[in-house]
């Protein structure tokens, strides 16, 4: 139940910070960052599918980076939930097959 409440609470201040984005609303990038760390931080599933979109759409990972430089280096706990979130490298996606 409260992942439920988190996840609809969340894709709101999303969807209102995206909008912020595109209006004179001052306030859009932290409410995009905060939403999405709430998203990471309470859904592995998220996790797991902002990864894979991230690896998939590289200007998708380009605005992720840039969010995180943004507003990564101020506030450590959205820095730190963004980057699980961090494409995988071709180390990571293979397991090491020279296990010998």
């Amino acid at each position: 139940m409260r992942n439920l409440i988190v996840t609809i609470l969340s894709s709101v201040v999303l969807v209102i910070g995206l909008i912020s984005m595109v209006t004179p609303l001052p306030g859009g990038t932290l409410m995009i960052a905060f939403s999405l760390t709430a998203l990471i931080c309470s859904s592995p599933r998220a996790r797991v599918c902002l990864r894979a979109m991230r690896t998939r759409v590289s200007l998708l990972n380009k605005a992720f980076m840039w969010l995180e430089g943004k507003v990564g280096d101020r506030i450590g706990v959205v820095g730190a939930a963004l980057g699980m979130t961090n494409p995988l490298t071709e180390q990571e996606a293979s397991p090491s097959e020279s296990a010998s």
